[in-house]
Parts: structure tokens; sequence; C-alpha cells
């Protein structure tokens, strides 16, 4: 089972053990992308394979959908992983909220 957090727990949660991966493509990272991240395009799905097993994989894209689908596939080959829910669209409503609240 995958662990689905939203961005506002993945914030308080997450610590210096987690890998925070942007799957979507480097075009749409090097426009913006969340602090700390980084970017293995789902292309590149094989590279997943490599992260280190005592790490909790933290996984995005831009809506969440493919996350959550990358994230049962790292699981079943006994990655601990995470799947930040609503993705990158998500943490962008977030930001707005807390740019709201100044």
């Amino acid at each position: 089972m995958i662990n689905r957090i939203n961005i506002c727990d993945y914030i308080k949660q997450h610590n210096s053990n987690d890998i925070l991966i942007d799957l979507r493509s480097k075009e749409m990272y090097d426009y913006g992308t969340i602090e700390n991240a980084v970017n293995i395009p789902m292309d590149n799905i094989s590279e997943l394979y490599e992260l280190p097993k005592e790490k909790r994989i933290c996984l995005f894209c831009q809506a969440g959908d493919y996350s959550a689908e990358i994230a049962e596939l790292l699981s079943d080959a006994g990655l601990e992983v995470c799947d930040l829910a609503g993705g990158y669209r998500e943490y962008m409503r977030y930001r707005l909220m807390q740019n709201e609240q100044l």
C-alpha cells in the first residue's frame, strides 16, 4: 500500500532521509519545482529503481496521477515510497494560500 500524503503534511513531516522526486519533464522542472526536488522524468523510470532502499522516496508529477502509478511499481520493488497527492498543482495552491495569509 502506498502512503499518499498532501503537500501540507509532507512539508511538516519530511526529513533529511527523504528523497523528493519530480517526475515531470525537464522543461517543466526548469520552470518550477518543489524545493530540494530532484528531477527524474517518467521516461527515465529505470533510474528510480536504483534509488537507495534505506531512504523514503517521495514522488510527485503535475497532478498526482502518474506519480501514484509509479509509486505502486516502486513499492512492489521493495522501496519505501510516498506519493504527494495533487502533485505540483497542489503545491502551487498551497504556496498561493501561504502568500495570501501574509
